[in-house]
């Protein structure tokens, strides 16, 4: 009679940290987050972009960095080309759109924004490298984006799948505009100062009619955006939904409203025939709402990923771009006042 082999602490603490050593990029919040998800091939084809700026920098990083790894393919648009050495070659959105196994959006979140609405519809994922100033989405700093580059090769990060809005308006039947957004959608008064008054329904049923500088309807990625500044609450990313937040009521009791993912969301402008509404989809493509206009808001359907690098964490972003300063006990540790 042969006896099992009885399996030690000490040999099972070994056997874990062999496991974690081949998976260091996954936590235990990666276990349960169904948003969270990870490489299953390798990245030799990067695709970059960039739309504004001097990209000098950036790209002199990125040049040096395809020399010193001549067996993975860098493509960028023609923005970049001016900053490229010649190994790196210019390509049309088309191509970068889906023929390259990782997006690099090279400046602010606005850019990443845009790098976003580049790539909806494939599965494309993007790293956000931050030349600007705040940067939720776009994490990365020159500083570490050859290592991070690096990682990226022996797969050492991660997947996150952020929630897009698609966004609709008709006339009758007839469909004016389709669009898609990352942060929100946006109505406010024509020349910044005229209030609006706006009918909202949600899944086919009145919600209420809003009077009031401005509405916003965010992802939860927009939580942190424009929402915030408008008194909004912060979303976690992970937790699909829809935002409204109304900018200065007229009503103290009117406050921001979550209401599910499924949701399709409505408006429509109760102002007077020759007044307009101005509609902006992530900052840009404007829109004059009149009120014989539909505008249908509801979640898309295949999102986007975003490249998180090992060890990166979403509460340490909000603790670092809102400067939070946490307890009077870490106050006074870090020897702060």
């Amino acid at each position: 009679m042969t006896r099992k082999p009885v399996r030690t602490a000490a040999a099972a603490g070994k056997a874990a940290s062999k496991k974690a050593a081949k998976e260091p990029h996954k936590d235990s919040i990666a276990a349960t987050d169904l948003h969270i998800t990870y490489p299953d091939r390798d990245v030799r084809c990067f695709g970059v972009v960039a739309f504004a700026g001097n990209m000098a920098p950036a790209m002199d990083i990125l040049n040096r960095w395809a020399e010193e790894n001549p067996s993975i393919s860098i493509f960028i648009n023609e923005y970049l080309k001016p900053f490229a050495h010649d190994g790196i070659k210019a390509k049309p959105d088309s191509f970068l759109r889906s023929k390259v196994d990782l997006l690099l959006s090279l400046g602010g979140d606005g850019t990443f924004l845009s790098a976003a609405r580049l790539v909806r519809g494939a599965a494309t994922p993007i790293l956000g490298v931050n030349l600007g100033r705040v940067g939720f989405l776009a994490d990365v700093t020159l500083d570490n984006l050859s290592r991070i580059l690096d990682e990226i090769l022996r797969r050492e990060y991660s997947y996150r799948k952020r929630m897009l809005v698609e966004v609709e308006v008709y006339k009758g039947t007839k469909r004016l505009l389709q669009d898609i957004a990352m942060n929100d959608v946006a109505f406010t008064g024509q020349m910044g100062h005229q209030m609006v008054d706006l009918r909202v329904t949600a899944q086919g049923r009145f919600l209420t009619d809003y009077w009031v500088d401005g509405l916003l309807v965010s992802t939860p990625t927009g939580s942190t955006a424009y929402a915030l500044s408008a008194g909004g609450p912060i979303i976690h990313p992970s937790a699909d939904s829809l935002l409204l937040t109304p900018m200065n009521p007229t009503s103290l009791s009117v406050r921001p409203l979550i209401l599910p993912d499924y949701m399709l969301v409505s408006v429509r402008s109760n102002l007077g025939r020759n007044m307009e509404v101005n509609m902006f989809v992530d900052g840009r493509n404007q829109f004059k709402l009149k009120p014989e206009h539909t505008v249908l808001i509801r979640k898309h359907k295949e999102g986007v990923r975003l490249v998180r690098p090992k060890g990166s964490s979403y509460f340490d972003a909000l603790r670092s771009k809102l400067g939070w300063t946490g307890s009077r006990r870490s106050r006074d540790a870090a020897g702060t006042v």
